[in-house]
């Protein structure tokens, strides 16, 4: 199948800089170190996995038997830490990136193994179409020049391409799973520093003062402190704050929470009313299809024997 239009904005991100969107996820922290292309990579503690030999002596990983060379994570690594440049980004800002470019490598392994399992195989005359149809819409010259700067060969763009294609097998079905109308509570918040700002708060709630009037007053929540800690309508997994959203959907309309704490402070929740079957805005839609793309990935790495051998100093 020919790549959509949002699916290619994310082929040109993984093709630019190793998959950036890996940045968003999480993943062992591992400050970022200069390091020889070729040269092997260690445990932690700088020791060689036991018991491995050949390829598994130069790996950061092993996915099912498969080990990710430390030579093709270092190219990786560096092709990541040029693209973050590029956009004007300090790579020691990163914190975690190396972990996360081998999160991706690891991913994209299993992804492979899980289409030639299948029997999925993506022909060579349709890498070949969507290395055409790019060379047709930006020219010989540009894309070359890219591939250089980006520190591609032909075969690892071939390979780039082939990885998108087979993450584009499986991703529609994936997101088939998003509904587009899902129950809705309408619930309103008031978020606060500490919890006995917030046992005050409930108190006074509780004596009988206006929950919005007080959410304006005393609310840190600058988004929704002027609309009285209105936080709209919202379905399962389309709060940014869980807490929050379970408190709302446990209680009937016209109940108040107690204090609920969060990462974000101390709140007090009170359940307005619901909608059975509301239609999902484009934005929740958006968060939901990546919270199932993530939960599949997970998944699929739950499944998988995976030994990482990335040491803290690389």
């Amino acid at each position: 199948m020919r790549l959509s239009s949002s699916f290619k904005v994310l082929v040109a991100v993984l093709l630019a800089a190793s998959l950036l969107l890996a940045g968003c996820r999480g993943g062992a922290a591992t400050p970022a170190s200069s390091s020889d292309p070729g040269a092997p990579a260690s445990q932690p503690g700088g020791q060689q996995p036991e018991g491995e030999s050949g390829a598994g002596q130069n790996a950061v990983a092993i996915v099912n038997g498969e080990p990710i060379s430390a030579e093709a994570f270092n190219r990786e690594l560096a092709r990541f830490e040029a693209g973050r440049a590029a956009l004007g980004y300090e790579v020691s800002d990163q914190g975690s990136y190396r972990q996360q470019v081998l999160n991706q490598m690891i991913e994209d392994v299993l992804v492979r193994q899980l289409a030639a399992s299948q029997g999925i195989v993506v022909p060579e005359d349709q890498i070949d179409a969507e290395i055409n149809g790019m060379i047709a819409e930006y020219g010989e010259e540009y894309v070359e020049n890219w591939l250089a700067a980006n520190g591609l060969t032909r075969e690892e763009f071939r390979e780039k391409i082939h990885i998108a294609l087979i993450w584009n097998e499986f991703l529609p079905t994936v997101l088939e799973a998003v509904p587009t109308t899902a129950e809705h509570v309408h619930a309103r918040h008031i978020l606060v520093n500490s919890q006995s700002e917030a046992e005050t708060v409930l108190q006074r709630i509780q004596a009988g003062e206006d929950f919005a009037a007080i959410a304006a007053e005393v609310s840190t929540d600058a988004t929704t402190r002027d609309r009285g800690g209105d936080l709209g309508w919202f379905p399962r997994g389309g709060l940014l704050v869980p807490e929050v959203e379970e408190a709302a959907f446990s209680m009937e309309p016209g109940q108040t929470s107690g204090v609920i704490a969060s990462a974000w402070g101390y709140h007090v929740v009170q359940t307005l009313e619901f909608d059975p079957a509301r239609e999902v805005d484009p934005e929740t839609q958006q968060r939901l299809r990546q919270q199932a793309i993530d939960q599949w990935r997970a998944q699929l790495r739950a499944n998988a024997d995976i030994q990482q051998f990335l040491s803290p100093s690389g």
